[in-house]
């Protein structure tokens, strides 16, 4: 099945961590909170320079720049730790409740906690250093037998961009496109299958530069019109459909493609069933030739006749590519558009309009729940600019995504910049007055961005969707703000185990695993010996002679003193009290001491 990856990645299997004692938690925190501190110190300007920072973090953080701040000044574990779930780890680091731990840490053994917390901690530093994790990032599993999908469109129109695509993230891309001539099955323009196999330079070209860095490369076939459609698919028409599909296999085994992306609308009606017999047939002819070729299929967002079963298609078709763009071209609308966002994904599903989550659910319908895992959605990389006057709505243009972070979000301060919770899309807006103030004209601007991109992300993963796809590539040139969301939603990291962490846990744990007799026997002896010695002070010359002897009397307040200070360390007593508690203890010998001296002389004087 496409795009499941050949090699398997490490699978970091941790144990959860105990919790221990509270006393050594601090100690650990303050030891990494200092240690971390003073790496940030030294490497402020490595971390301005190579950081990523969104537009976003940048507006959230005004004059907070590492430059401005004052020399004094040290970040906080807030600002250092940013995972809350590592930051759980440092804080809660020791169970005080396991007494076998606790003994391990008497004998000054490293227990499995501190081991990890220190693996936990190098990394880290590692992090702070701006150390590159793409190679430890993979794919997430959309089920244990397949990873997620992130799909894109490479249209001819952008000629060589393809070279500067983010590849390492992108799984597919399918090259736009193959349009059919229905009276023959050839291609319209042989200037675009040229450029699909290389043009001059075939040893460059779309296929062998995806190749090289692991992705697949599909050739998308498309027929959009439905007067074309209707020609195309007359029965009698068997002869161009059969030339198509001897080019397309000629295309693809001259260019080492992976196989292509079927890109359908308007299909009438009364052609649906021939519809369903060129893709059974144009399968069956692709797989017969290679049966590595895979075999995908976009499907519109509205389709009003139900032309697309997937039902009936699922055998034939590999993955479908739910077109979740262009809802603003509303067929039911006078105009033939609707002011809507490119993608809406409505506030409440029950509003009753077309959206990304009525879409999705009707084409689950269709295939069924279990197959979920074979729909990709796919959103747009550009938004739609209005203008809105007392005559009605016009759509003016359609923006690609650089162009509007360049001159809308960035360089033109005279619009506002809102999210519509009802859609979850972002809207530039601007208010001009004509006519002396009597016409008022609203242009706005609806685009997805880092927040909305993320919400539909979230609502396709948890659908249990396929991936995403995007259309088109190349339109967000100059900007990663999109791929840094998609890298975080459908990417995760596995770091592998550092090496010598086995041998070091494997040596903790066989001297740990003389703890527990160690402990067995030490504690039988000081229940015995406290025993014994209660009993000794029921008798009244052994109390006597006990106390009058000098060691015996230090040897019983240093065990009650240390004795007490165990306890109290135990429970937390002297938790950042450390100054206080050697002051206690200092003050503390010297009245003992002094108490002794002034019995000893009372005893001298004594008859």
């Amino acid at each position: 099945m496409l795009f499941l990856a050949s090699n398997g990645f490490a699978q970091i299997l941790v144990k959860p961590v105990d919790k221990a004692s509270q006393a050594l938690s601090k100690k650990l925190e303050k030891r990494a909170t200092q240690e971390l501190r003073e790496e940030v110190s030294k490497q402020k300007s490595t971390l301005k320079n190579e950081a990523r920072t969104t537009t976003q973090d940048l507006k959230e953080l005004p004059g907070r720049s590492m430059q401005n701040r004052k020399q004094d000044t040290r970040p906080s574990m807030e600002e250092l730790i940013k995972d809350q779930e590592l930051k759980n780890r440092l804080v809660d680091a020791d169970n005080k409740t396991r007494f076998v731990n606790l003994f391990a840490q008497w004998w000054m053994l490293p227990s499995e906690q501190q081991l990890k917390l220190r693996l936990e901690y190098e990394r880290m530093l590692d992090s702070m250093r701006q150390i590159d994790s793409s190679q430890y990032r993979f794919p997430k599993l959309v089920n244990e037998n397949q990873f997620v999908t992130i799909f894109g469109w490479h249209p001819h129109f952008n000629g060589s961009s393809y070279k500067s695509y983010n590849y390492k993230l992108l799984t597919a891309i399918a090259y736009y496109s193959y349009d059919i001539d229905p009276y023959t099955g050839d291609a319209l323009d042989t200037l675009v299958i040229n450029d699909f196999l290389g043009g001059e330079d075939p040893a460059n070209g779309i296929v062998p530069t995806a190749h090289k860095k692991d992705c697949k490369v599909l050739l998308s076939i498309t027929s959009h019109s439905e007067e074309n459609n209707a020609v195309f698919l007359e029965p009698s028409n068997a002869a161009a459909r059969q030339h198509l599909i001897d080019k397309l296999i000629y295309l693809l085994d001259t260019s080492k493609a992976d196989g292509i992306e079927i890109n359908f609308e308007n299909v009438p009606a009364i052609y649906q069933d021939e519809f369903y017999k060129f893709v059974k047939k144009l399968s069956f002819n692709l797989r017969g030739v290679n049966p590595n070729y895979s075999v995908c299929m976009s499907v519109p967002a509205y389709d009003p006749n139900n032309i697309f079963n997937l039902g009936k298609m699922i055998k034939d078709v590999d993955f479908f590519i739910i077109k979740g763009f262009d809802f603003q071209l509303d067929p039911n609308s006078s105009t033939g558009v609707s002011k809507k966002p490119v993608s809406p994904l409505n506030y409440s599903p029950a509003s009753g309009e077309e959206d990304l989550r009525s879409v999705v659910e009707r084409y689950l319908a269709s295939i069924g729940q279990f197959h979920a895992n074979r729909l990709i959605l796919a959103l747009a990389n550009y938004g739609t600019l209005w203008r809105t006057d007392d005559k009605g709505h016009e759509l003016l243009e359609y923006v690609p995504y650089s162009k509007i972070q360049y001159d809308y979000v960035m360089r033109d301060s005279s619009g506002l910049i809102r999210i519509d919770s009802n859609y979850f899309v972002y809207v530039w807006q601007k208010l001009d007055t004509i006519n002396n103030g009597r016409s008022i004209i609203q242009t706005e601007l609806l685009f997805d961005d880092v927040q909305t991109f993320r919400h539909k992300f979230r609502f396709l993963q948890e659908y249990g969707l396929a991936g995403v796809g995007i259309w088109p590539l190349g339109y967000d040139e100059g900007f990663d703000n999109v791929w840094t969301v998609i890298e975080e939603e459908f990417t995760t990291i596995n770091i592998p185990p550092v090496e010598g962490f086995e041998q070091i846990s494997a040596i903790s744990k066989k001297a740990r695993s003389w703890s527990p007799i160690m402990l067995t026997v030490l504690l039988y002896w000081g229940i015995f010996a406290a025993a014994g010695f209660c009993m000794a002070l029921l008798n009244a010359d052994a109390r006597r002679r006990l106390f009058q002897s000098g060691f015996f009397r230090m040897l019983f307040l240093g065990f009650f003193s240390a004795l007490i200070l165990l306890l109290g360390s135990y429970f937390g007593l002297f938790a950042g009290k450390r100054f206080m508690l050697i002051v206690g203890v200092i003050l503390g010998a010297f009245f003992a001491y002094g108490i002794i001296v002034i019995l000893q002389k009372q005893k001298s004087k004594a008859p």
